[in-house]
């Protein structure tokens, strides 16, 4: 195994190219999913009544009804900043889909700096880092923020492929750095 110059900056750089190619490929989990099930597996509430789970906020509720937790911060950003919330239905979506590629982007500049420093695999550690943005981002910390209904409020099968879709964004991101440190 060829080892990369542990230069943290370049790990940075190349983990923000990375962090975006693994968001385009997270996209890409979500249109197989939605192809295959028919609709989109996001979408999918338990609908079973109260569960204890269904709000973990320890600072209350800042979702709207059926808003994702990245319209959310869209949302709460732009009303900040504008004095009101967004009016337009293009708005929302541009705002939406801005936190979600600057998060990941951000996410894959963290991975390329921490794996800049340390031994090891990307190849590996790749799907650890995917399976903790999900565990820790999208089901403990979206949640506990209030962008998002606590965790009884979807079904198994929607915690599987948030999974999935998580574990797409590791190994694209991984492998995605990988590839730019050979090439760089």
């Amino acid at each position: 195994m060829r080892r990369h110059d542990a230069n943290p900056w370049k790990g940075f750089v190349l983990g923000l190219v990375a962090g975006a190619a693994g968001t385009v490929a997270m996209g890409g989990y979500w249109r197989v999913a939605t192809a295959l099930a028919g609709e989109d597996p996001r979408a999918a509430t338990h609908g079973e009544g109260p569960h204890p789970l269904d709000d973990i906020s320890l600072i209350g509720t800042h979702h709207e009804e059926e808003e994702s937790s990245t319209a959310a911060i869209g949302r709460i950003v732009y009303e900040r900043l504008a004095g009101q919330p967004p009016q337009e239905a293009e708005t929302k979506s541009t705002l939406s889909y801005l936190v979600h590629y600057g998060y990941g982007a951000l996410q894959g500049a963290l991975f390329g700096t921490l794996t800049a420093l340390r031994k090891g695999s990307t190849l590996v550690a790749g799907p650890a880092f995917g399976t903790g943005l999900w565990l820790f981002g999208d089901e403990l910390m979206i949640s506990l923020l209030g962008l998002a209904g606590g965790p009884g409020q979807y079904p198994l099968r929607q915690h599987l492929h948030r999974w999935g879709a998580h574990l797409t964004y590791g190994v694209t991101a991984a492998a995605t750095l990988k590839l730019l440190r050979r090439l760089l």
